[in-house]
C-alpha cells in the first residue's frame, strides 16, 4: 500500500497542481474584475493589442506552465514553441481583418493599433506573411523540408524564364510583322502619289485634283498655331505694354507628402474616435491651403430585437454629423483655421475640408499671368484681374468686365492693399491708355498716389474727399453722354460701339481705396452715386472696385451690396462683418496675409484662395516703364459737372430752397422732433450734406432746433 501511494505521489504531484490552478483562478478572477469595473483598462486593452491579448495570454500562459512542470522541455522543443509563437504572431496580425462596430476597432479591427502596424491594414502583406509563417513553421518542424522548397523554387524559376523567352519571341515576330505592314504602307503611298492621270479627249477633260505634296506649301496650312499671345507684344495704338520680366519669376513651392499623409490619418481617426466614419479620396495643396475631400462612411448595423442584422440597411454618416465636429477636428490638427465645406462643388459628391497648409508658399503675379485662364480673358478683350490662386491650387483669374464691379473688404494686415495693387499691376500690364483709363481716390493718400504720372490716369489720385463728389457726378456725365453715342449707333454695350465706330471708347475704371471716409463725408448723395454708376456702368465699359476695412452696414449697404455681386472678403474681426461682405461667415476664421474668400456668380459659395503677392520693387519697375514711355496723344475725358448741377441747386446759392416748398417741410419737421439733424434731413429731402448743414442752421438760428 505505501509503495503503491508512493508511485502514485511520484508520478503527479497534487499539492503543485492545486496551487497552480489555485492562482489562475485567483488571476483569472483579479483579471475580470479590473475588466469590468476600470471602463480605462478595457480601453487600454482594446486602444493596444485588443483581442491580441487573448493570443498572447494563450501563449504565455503554455510558457509558463512548462517552465513550472517540463522546464527541459522549453530547450528540448525548442522548435515546437518557436513555431507557436510564428502562429502566434500570424494569427495577431490576421485579427486586423475582423472589424468592430465602433471606436479603435473600428479603425484598427480586433488586433488594435499594435497588430495594425503589422500589416497596415493589406490584405496582400498579411497574405504574404501567411505564406512565409507556413515557410518557416515548416522547415522547423521538417528541417529536412528545405530540399523540397530548392526544387519547387527552381522548377518555378525555370517556368517563369521559359515564359519570357516565349514572350521575347512572339513580340520578336509581331515587330517584323508590324514593320512588313508598315514598308507595304508606304510602297502603296508612294504608287499612288507618283502616278499621273491619263489625258482624254478634249471634250471631256477631267478635274485634276492638286497634288497632295504641294498642298502644305498653301498659306493656309503654313499659319501659326492659335497659341496665346503674349501680353509684351505692341498694339496698333503705338503703346507698348510691358515686358514679363517686369515681374519677379515665380518660385518653386515644394509639397510636403508626408505631413499630408499624416493630416489624413488623424482626420479619420479623430472623426472615427466620435462615431463618425469618413474616407479621404481627393487630396488638393494650395499655396496656404489644403482641401480634402471628405466621402461619409457607413453607420455600423444595429441588430433588431431577435439578433438579425440581415434585415437593416445601413446608413450613411449625415453631413452635418461631419461639420458639427469641425472643433473636434481643430484640436486634432493642432489649427484654429480649419473650415467645413457642407455643400459640395458641382460634379464632385465630397464635403470638403480646409485645413492650413504645414508649408505655406507663395503666389507671385507672374504665375498668374502666364497662365492659360488669364490668357484667355486677354485674349477675349476683357480686363484680366489676377487674384491668385483657390485652396486647390487653380489659378484664380477673373474678368473685372464680366463681374461687373468688385468690393474687396479686410481688416488692417489681411492683405487688402496688395489685392488693390494686384488689380492695378494685372491692368498695367495687360492695358493701354487708349483702351483703359482709371481714377483713383485714395483718402490714406500713401496706397495709391505711387501710381501718379501714369498716362491711365484721367486725372491725378485724388485725396481730398471734397473733391469725390464732384468726379463721380463728372463719371455719371460721361456716362450719360456715352449711352448717348450708343443709342445713335443703334449697340447696346461698348463692345458693339467699339466694332462700328471709328473713335473707339476705352474703358473706366473708379477704384477707391476706402471706402467708409466716402461715407461718412458724403453721406446720401455717395451711395445715390456709387449706386448709379453701379447699376448703369456695365454698358457703357464703366467699372467700380471699392474696398474698405470697415464693412459695417452703414458702409456697405443693402443697396449697394446688390448692384455689386462680386467681393473678395479677407480676414475680419468677427462674424458680424463677414455676413455683411459675403452673407455668411467664414472671413473671421481667415489667417490674414493674403487668405481670402471670393463669393462672384460662378460659384453659389464663397471660394477659398491665396491673393497674388506683388512686391514693391516690381510696382516701381511697372510704373517707371509708363511714366518713361512716350505715345500719341490721348483723346480727352471730361468729367465736368455742368450737367449734374443744372439738375441740382448750387450749394453756394441755396436762397431758393429757403423760400420753397424744403425749408418748410423743414420747419414741420422741426416743430414735430426739436432735435432734428442734418443727417435726417439729408435723407428725408435727398440733398446733399452741404444743404442739410445749412438747412439746419438756419432752423437753429430761428429756435426751432436744440442740440449741437
Amino acid at each position: 500500500m505505501s509503495t503503491a501511494t508512493a508511485a502514485f505521489n511520484g508520478g503527479f504531484n497534487w499539492f503543485k497542481t492545486g496551487i497552480t490552478a489555485g492562482v489562475l483562478l485567483v488571476g483569472t478572477m483579479l483579471f475580470a474584475l479590473v475588466y469590468l469595473a476600470i471602463p480605462e483598462f478595457h480601453d487600454w486593452l482594446m486602444a493596444t493589442l485588443g483581442v491580441g491579448w487573448a493570443v498572447t495570454a494563450g501563449f504565455g500562459l503554455g510558457v509558463l506552465l512548462a517552465m513550472i512542470y517540463r522546464p527541459m522541455s522549453l530547450v528540448r522543443g525548442w522548435r515546437w514553441w518557436s513555431s507557436l509563437a510564428i502562429v502566434a504572431v500570424t494569427a495577431v496580425a490576421g485579427l486586423t481583418f475582423w472589424q468592430g462596430e465602433s471606436g479603435p476597432s473600428y479603425a484598427y479591427g480586433m488586433a488594435g493599433p499594435w497588430g495594425y502596424a503589422l500589416t497596415g491594414g493589406q490584405i496582400w502583406l498579411w497574405l504574404i506573411e501567411f505564406i512565409a509563417a507556413l515557410v518557416l513553421v515548416s522547415l522547423l518542424l521538417v528541417p529536412k523540408a528545405w530540399r523540397g522548397y530548392w526544387i519547387a523554387g527552381r522548377f518555378l524559376a525555370m517556368v517563369a524564364w521559359a515564359g519570357l523567352v516565349f514572350a521575347a519571341i512572339a513580340a520578336r515576330y509581331v515587330a517584323i510583322g508590324l514593320m512588313l505592314a508598315s514598308v507595304a504602307v508606304a510602297r502603296r503611298t508612294r504608287a499612288l502619289v507618283g502616278k499621273r492621270p491619263r489625258t482624254g479627249p478634249r471634250t471631256a477633260q477631267p478635274v485634276i485634283p492638286p497634288a497632295p505634296v504641294s498642298e502644305p506649301k498653301a498659306p493656309e496650312q503654313t499659319e501659326p498655331s492659335s497659341a496665346p499671345p503674349k501680353v509684351s507684344l505692341s498694339r496698333s495704338g503705338g503703346w507698348q505694354l510691358p515686358p514679363l520680366d517686369t515681374l519677379a519669376p515665380p518660385e518653386p513651392h515644394q509639397i510636403n507628402g508626408a505631413a499630408i499623409a499624416d493630416m489624413t490619418e488623424e482626420i479619420k481617426d479623430a472623426l472615427a474616435e466620435h462615431g463618425v466614419y469618413v474616407e479621404v479620396e481627393d487630396v488638393k495643396a494650395g499655396p496656404r491651403v489644403i482641401k480634402f475631400g471628405l466621402v461619409p462612411g457607413y453607420m455600423p448595423v444595429r441588430a433588431s430585437k431577435d439578433g438579425d442584422t440581415s434585415k437593416q440597411r445601413p446608413s450613411r454618416v449625415r453631413v452635418g454629423d461631419i461639420s458639427k465636429r469641425q472643433k473636434d477636428l481643430a484640436l486634432a490638427l493642432k489649427s484654429p483655421y480649419i473650415r467645413i465645406i457642407e455643400t459640395p462643388e458641382p460634379g464632385e459628391g465630397l464635403v470638403g475640408l480646409e485645413v492650413p497648409n504645414p508649408s505655406p508658399g507663395k503666389v507671385l503675379m507672374r504665375s498668374i499671368v502666364e497662365g492659360p485662364e488669364f490668357t484667355k480673358i486677354v485674349d477675349k478683350g476683357g480686363l484680366a484681374f489676377a487674384l491668385g490662386e483657390d485652396a486647390g491650387g487653380q489659378s484664380l483669374a477673373l474678368d473685372l468686365a464680366a463681374m461687373p464691379h468688385l468690393l474687396i473688404a479686410g481688416a488692417t494686415g489681411s492683405g487688402k492693399s496688395v489685392c488693390i495693387n494686384s488689380l492695378v499691376a494685372s491692368l498695367l500690364m495687360t492695358r493701354p491708355p487708349d483702351e483703359l483709363r482709371m481714377i483713383m481716390v485714395d483718402p490714406k493718400r500713401v496706397e495709391l498716389t505711387p501710381f501718379n504720372g501714369i498716362p491711365h490716369l484721367v486725372m491725378p489720385v485724388i485725396v481730398e474727399p471734397d473733391e469725390v463728389q464732384p468726379a463721380l457726378r463728372g463719371l455719371i456725365n460721361e456716362m450719360s453722354r456715352r449711352y448717348k453715342l450708343m443709342e445713335e449707333m443703334g449697340v447696346r454695350n461698348i463692345a458693339g460701339y467699339n466694332a462700328k465706330a471709328n473713335e473707339p471708347m476705352c474703358f473706366l475704371v473708379l477704384i477707391v481705396d476706402e471706402l467708409a471716409d466716402l461715407m461718412m463725408t458724403g453721406g446720401l448723395e455717395v451711395e445715390q452715386q456709387l449706386v448709379r454708376l453701379a447699376q448703369l456702368g456695365r454698358a457703357a465699359g464703366i467699372h467700380m472696385v471699392l474696398a474698405t476695412q470697415r464693412p459695417s452696414v452703414k458702409v456697405v449697404t443693402g443697396l449697394l451690396k446688390a448692384n455689386v455681386p462680386a467681393r473678395v472678403a479677407f480676414a475680419v474681426a468677427s462674424q458680424v462683418d463677414s455676413r455683411v461682405i459675403l452673407d455668411g461667415g467664414g472671413a473671421e476664421a481667415l489667417m490674414g496675409k493674403g487668405d481670402l474668400l471670393l463669393l462672384n456668380n460662378d460659384f453659389p459659395k464663397a471660394r477659398r484662395g491665396q491673393g497674388t503677392l506683388v512686391y514693391d520693387d516690381e510696382m516701381d519697375r511697372l510704373v517707371d516703364f509708363w511714366r518713361n514711355q512716350q505715345g500719341p496723344p490721348l483723346p480727352p475725358i471730361d468729367l465736368s459737372e455742368e450737367d449734374a448741377q443744372a439738375d441740382d441747386p448750387d450749394p453756394e446759392n441755396i436762397d431758393d430752397i429757403f423760400q420753397g416748398n424744403v425749408l418748410d417741410q423743414a420747419r414741420d419737421l422741426a416743430l414735430r422732433n426739436p432735435r432734428l439733424t442734418s443727417a435726417m434731413l439729408e435723407r428725408r429731402f435727398k440733398v446733399r450734406k452741404s444743404i442739410a448743414d445749412e438747412l439746419i442752421e438756419e432752423l437753429r438760428g430761428e429756435g426751432l432746433v436744440i442740440g449741437g
